[in-house]
């Protein structure tokens, strides 16, 4: 937009613009008088001025010289203290356009983070795309509707710090905070990769204090042996069984089907769904105590894919009556503390702000899975074979682990004393 100015002492108004010459290609500077007095007649004559210069010059020049014009129109915006971010895309949208015929790639952080799912989604978990959805959306909900829908690099280091602690306010644990945060800084940092913005707010965010938060604890033997005694049915007696001796995780445990289970060789292998994705398989030889309860159940049908419990199988994880909370309850009958809850409660209630977890639950049997193989002496590398750990990416992909090793990992576990 060309604009206007007076000389001292004069009545009339002046007018001046960037132009590109025709003839030499370069930037210069056009001033001229408008001839008016009236401001709103000279900014037309002004305005009118600059459109017929650009139509002569785009009339017949080239992709350097309309590049030249734009650049020209860029440098009249910044005299003018009006260059901003959002127009400075729309320049480099306008240059590459005019270099490639492509459009620059344009979004908001609510239009790119729905991008990011679809492709985390391609290589992700089920579990892991409900908490980077739960994350994302937690983040869209508090900016509300008018900023989520801003330019993605819209958002400042100050608002990530502010959702921070409005996560805090809430009564999440520092822990919790951390991966909230962490894959909301993951959105961006994806961002950047293809070039769409250049900073990620989260990255100036200070370390954050997860003292708060809780470590889980395993059961002893002896609790193992009196929530086996307190089981409500053969299949869960089964399932405790299972994760006890194998280190599944409920879901897998519950839904762990015959197929799975190579009673001659002694062997459970499944791809955990957790790394269904990436098809890393665990090969569990079966613990004694698991293999006579194994033996002795019955199968469903005659189908190889049935499930090893039918009932629980077919049972949600989390719902109030779900698999969770029955074990909460199998706990309470066999007397097992559950150790401490994450923040405190009110008596009678396990709601208010921020979800209640304690120290020890159905998962606690993971960790006591891996303390027995531990405390046995099984190597670091052989416990991460049988139980599916992956911290480490070059373990994961050039370490091998004997299947005779890990039998005889197994037969140190402890048997359980006969009821």
């Amino acid at each position: 937009m060309a604009s206007i100015y007076r000389r001292p002492g004069s009545e009339k108004w002046q007018c001046q613009f960037y132009a590109t010459d025709p003839e030499t290609g370069l930037l210069k500077k056009v001033r001229k008088s408008t001839g008016q007095t009236n401001k709103k007649l000279a900014q037309q004559f002004a305005d009118d001025q600059e459109r017929h210069h650009k139509v002569v010059i785009k009339a017949g020049t080239d992709k350097s010289m309309r590049a030249k014009l734009l650049l020209a129109e860029a440098v009249a915006e910044i005299d003018r203290e009006t260059f901003t971010a959002p127009i400075a895309r729309q320049y480099v949208s306008k240059l590459l356009a005019l270099a490639t015929g492509q459009e620059m790639p344009s979004f908001t952080l609510e239009s790119w983070s729905s991008e990011w799912l679809r492709r985390k989604a391609r290589e992700s978990s089920k579990a892991t795309m409900a908490r980077y959805n739960s994350h994302r959306n937690a983040l869209l909900e508090w900016l509300g509707p008018k900023r989520s829908k801003r330019p993605l690099e819209a958002l400042t280091s100050q608002e990530a710090r502010d959702w921070r602690e409005h996560l805090q306010d809430g009564g999440r644990t520092g822990k919790t905070i951390l991966s909230y945060t962490k894959d909301a800084g993951a959105i961006y940092r994806a961002a950047i990769r293809e070039g769409l913005v250049s900073f990620n707010p989260f990255t100036a965010l200070e370390a954050i204090d997860t003292s708060d938060s809780l470590e889980r604890k395993p059961f002893t033997g002896e609790e193992v042996g009196k929530l086996l005694a307190a089981a409500t049915t053969e299949e869960w007696r089964g399932l405790i069984l299972v994760a006890a001796f194998t280190g599944l995780r409920l879901g897998d445990a519950a839904r762990l089907r015959w197929s799975s289970v190579d009673l001659g060789e002694k062997r459970i292998s499944l791809i955990p769904s957790k790394t269904k994705k990436k098809k890393r398989e665990v090969r569990i030889p079966i613990q004694p105590d698991l293999l006579s309860y194994l033996l002795a159940a019955p199968v469903a049908d005659d189908s190889p894919d049935a499930p090893v419990f039918p009932m629980l199988s077919g049972l949600n994880i989390g719902d109030r009556t779900g698999l969770s909370q029955t074990f909460n309850k199998i706990m309470a009958t066999a007397g097992v503390d559950r150790g401490k809850p994450s923040r405190q409660i009110e008596e009678g209630a396990e709601r208010g702000a921020g979800r209640v977890t304690w120290e020890r639950g159905f998962h606690s049997l993971r960790h006591t899975f891996t303390t027995w193989l531990r405390t046995a002496g099984v190597s670091e590398e052989d416990r991460m074979a049988l139980t599916g750990h992956s911290t480490r990416d070059s373990h994961a992909i050039y370490s091998h682990a004997d299947e005779e090793v890990l039998r005889n990992a197994i037969e140190k576990l402890p048997t359980l004393p006969k009821p």
